[in-house]
């Protein structure tokens, strides 16, 4: 229970550190299409992509780390 726990605390902290690191103006090229149109501005930005990524990375490191430590 707590190797689930150290995961999930681990894969939540990686993924919000990289996802703060995660430049604005990838953020602004992945949502191209709607930079052209007269939408509202916060429909301008297409945050699934980079939540996906930061997560994921964020789940790899920690299983790297939880695996390092729990061996």
């Amino acid at each position: 229970m707590e190797t689930f726990f150290t995961l999930f605390l681990l894969t939540i902290t990686y993924g919000l550190f990289f996802l703060s690191i995660y430049p604005e103006k990838y953020l602004k090229k992945i949502s191209h299409i709607y930079s052209h149109k007269n939408f509202p501005e916060h429909r301008k930005f297409s945050l699934s992509a980079p939540i996906f990524f930061s997560f994921l990375l964020g789940y790899s490191l920690a299983a790297t780390v939880v695996f390092i430590f729990m061996r």
